[in-house]
């Protein structure tokens, strides 16, 4: 950009030239404007020189600042507390790229499966207190603390930040199913209750998402359990399974090629990156059933507080990073950034609105 404008000027200034040897001294006014035009552009162009020279300034600003204030001298291990392969692994391994950049160091992702996400929690709570050692999670994290099989839930650690918002799960149908809107899916529902079956994850968060739906729009949807992600998406592309949900992004190309049908999007507001215009509910008179989700970033609870504000200063910057974002929002996420007790409140307030409300069905159901 700095090139073209400067060409631009110098364009003007030749002109002006030209001009001005063209002149005699019968016309003076015509050298004087040519003159004066040449040095607006040249204003001009150190006015938007400056102002890109600012852009670039600012894009680099946090990862100038964390280098200044904080020296990362040690490798940082994030744990990421499911298998490898879902989207919490990909926005894992995004972020890791993105860290390393800001750091300087070398960032690993360590994939620790197993207890609901409890049994990486638990590593990282065991780990060496030096803040070389990160945690990520979402929601789930609080699924085994509100079964009562776990006492770990956020508190327990020191929360660097939120990073990323995932306001893109749908409640999808095979497009064999013939229900090309929620309101087909519930009056079927309806009309023959706990028979259309919903697949999802025993002891997760959409397991509590199909007890929101039953309470909320009496939807009347049979649980199923079919496993993860992956396997739900299996299920519903070979019919064996009626209903899912599922993050947009995980499920692209089934609905890029018709196979699956968003029906309604499961949060409180529209997510514009979608390639779809998915409803929620409020559009059909329904309350919103939110089960979005957040992507949370912490350490150890006794982590030297400058070592976490070093840490949030680089989670910042990684969020202003321009490979970060594009890969982001290529996946339809929205890259936010909320850091320390902003974020710690933000992601409790999500479990007490979205998941405290349906415990005592839940429990039951377990």
């Amino acid at each position: 950009m700095k090139k073209r404008v400067f060409s631009i000027a110098m364009a003007t200034i030749m002109t002006a030239s030209a001009l001005a040897a063209c002149g005699s001294s019968s016309t003076p006014n015509a050298t004087t404007a040519s003159a004066k035009e040449t040095t607006e552009a040249a204003a001009e162009t150190k006015e938007v020189t400056a102002d890109t020279t600012a852009a670039e300034k600012k894009s680099t600003e946090g990862a100038e600042t964390v280098a200044a204030d904080y020296k990362f001298t040690d490798d940082i291990t994030i744990i990421c507390p499911v298998k490898a392969g879902g989207d919490t692994d990909r926005n894992t391994r995004t972020l890791a790229e993105a860290l390393q950049k800001v750091t300087g160091v070398n960032v690993v992702v360590k994939n620790v499966d197993g207890g609901a996400t409890v049994m990486g929690m638990q590593e990282a709570l065991d780990a060496p207190q030096d803040g070389n050692t990160l945690i990520v999670n979402g929601t789930d994290m609080f699924v085994p603390y509100l079964q009562g099989t776990s006492t770990i839930n956020i508190d327990s650690f020191k929360t660097i930040g939120v990073p990323i918002i995932d306001n893109t799960t749908v409640l999808a149908v095979n497009k064999t199913s013939g229900w090309n809107t929620l309101e087909d899916l519930l009056k079927a529902s309806q009309a023959a209750p706990n028979t259309i079956e919903y697949g999802g994850k025993i002891g997760a968060a959409n397991q509590i998402c199909g007890i929101a739906m039953n309470q909320e729009w009496n939807a009347g949807l049979k649980f199923v359990d079919v496993g993860n992600n992956a396997a739900k998406m299996t299920a519903l592309l070979g019919e064996q399974t009626d209903v899912i949900n599922i993050s947009y992004s995980l499920a692209n190309d089934y609905f890029s090629t018709g196979e699956f049908i968003p029906l309604v999007l499961l949060g409180t507001e529209k997510n514009a990156l979608l390639p779809q215009d998915v409803p929620l509910a409020s559009d059909m008179g329904l309350k919103n059933v939110d089960f979005s989700k957040f992507f949370w970033v912490g350490t150890g609870p006794d982590v030297p507080d400058d070592k976490v504000a070093a840490l949030t200063a680089a989670l910042e910057a990684a969020t202003k990073d321009s490979d970060f974002i594009k890969s982001i929002e290529s996946n339809y996420l929205t890259v936010t950034f909320m850091g320390g007790s902003e974020a710690q409140e933000y992601c409790n307030k999500m479990y007490e609105d979205t998941l405290l409300p349906y415990k005592d069905a839940f429990l039951a159901a377990q």
